[in-house]
């Protein structure tokens, strides 16, 4: 099967995401999805408004909301608001991962908590369902669903890696690679792809070189960022715009490596032209319980159907049958009299 198809929204993208209370947007370099993140920017982001801190209208079956607050705690409260139903309070870092829901619109509300934190939203995900539209949206891919690595690619981080404070690494994973020949591939349905990386504090001044190449044309070099004094991850790469908007394959190779360096690959962006979740996806409305219902449907249909035939042929066999029966009752007087009829004339 296919994974997921999931899209995600910048925090900056108003088309998407509702603020309700005023907020503070800010441009920063490098650790934030397209280097951006919104914090609050009143205590009326609290519970004070009905609506909360943000919401954001979507057609999938599942949500996620990338919220950090710069300070290490496990105990900072957010409340989270799902259609009709009531603000819950939840206690974390502030990631929010809605349950399952039913393939088709829903509305998400999020409310901030202690306004002292000023907690920072990055972006959210949405989980496509099979009513979701995709074109033009913009579909993440994580390291981990990129199945063609080739080389000798790790998903353990190098001991030198320290991850900064507020910095993330989408679904926490990555790929790394520290040596030449390292690559991968990536076939999707778009206009345009974007890779994001990790690039960790070196002491080097040498640059890496990697190449990208669309469909088979001939490859483009780029020389990768030395990293500086914190650990950058999701930092653009690349960016390839106006494809034609069809199927495409993206091939990465890394062709030098400086002494001491190493990158993560950690995920993918692109800008769909598809229209719908392709068939095959693990995208599904409900959990799990929904194919095995869906199955039980068609079983029990198949059960039913041959069943009503068998009692069909039955009912006919019997009605035959009974009609040959009361065919020849009904043909034994008639035999009777002519043969009566027959003797008489002998006799006479």
């Amino acid at each position: 099967m296919a994974p997921n198809v999931t899209l995600i929204v910048d925090d900056q993208d108003t088309s998407q995401i509702q603020y309700h209370c005023p907020v503070t947007k800010q441009q920063v370099k490098g650790s934030y999805f397209r280097n951006t993140w919104t914090t609050i920017g009143s205590l009326s982001c609290g519970l004070q408004l009905e609506s909360g801190w943000f919401s954001h209208v979507f057609n999938g079956t599942q949500a996620r909301i990338w919220v950090s607050i710069p300070q290490s705690s496990q105990n900072y409260s957010y409340s989270v608001k799902i259609d009709d139903g009531p603000f819950i309070v939840h206690t974390g870092e502030g990631y929010f991962e809605s349950p399952i829901l039913e393939d088709g619109m829903h509305t998400i509300f999020y409310a901030a908590g202690d306004t002292s934190l000023q907690p920072a939203l990055d972006y959210l995900t949405v989980t496509a369902g099979p009513s979701t539209p995709l074109l033009g949206r913009t579909v993440i891919v994580d390291d981990s669903e990129i199945a063609d690595y080739s080389g000798n690619w790790s998903t353990e981080a190098p001991a030198t890696y320290v991850l900064a404070r507020g910095s993330a690494l989408y679904n926490n994973t990555t790929h790394w690679t520290s040596g030449a020949g390292d690559s991968f591939s990536y076939t999707f349905n778009g206009n345009s792809i974007a890779i994001y990386g990790v690039i960790p504090t070196n002491n080097d001044t040498l640059n890496s070189t990697a190449t990208w190449a669309i469909d088979g044309r001939p490859p483009t070099a780029i020389s990768l960022p030395i990293g500086s004094s914190f650990v950058k991850p999701m930092t653009e790469l690349f960016f390839v715009d106006a494809l034609s908007p069809s199927t495409h394959t993206l091939v990465f190779n890394m062709t030098d490596v400086a002494p001491s360096h190493f990158f993560g690959i950690d995920f993918i962006v692109y800008n769909s032209s598809a229209s719908t979740v392709p068939k095959g996806s693990t995208s599904i409305p409900t959990g799990g319980s929904t194919s095995k219902n869906h199955t039980g449907t068609i079983v029990g249909a198949v059960v039913g159907s041959v069943a009503g035939v068998v009692l069909v042929a039955l009912f006919l066999f019997l009605y035959q049958r009974n009609r040959r029966g009361n065919s020849q009752q009904r043909s034994t007087p008639w035999n009777d009299i002519r043969k009566n009829k027959q003797a008489q004339s002998a006799g006479q």
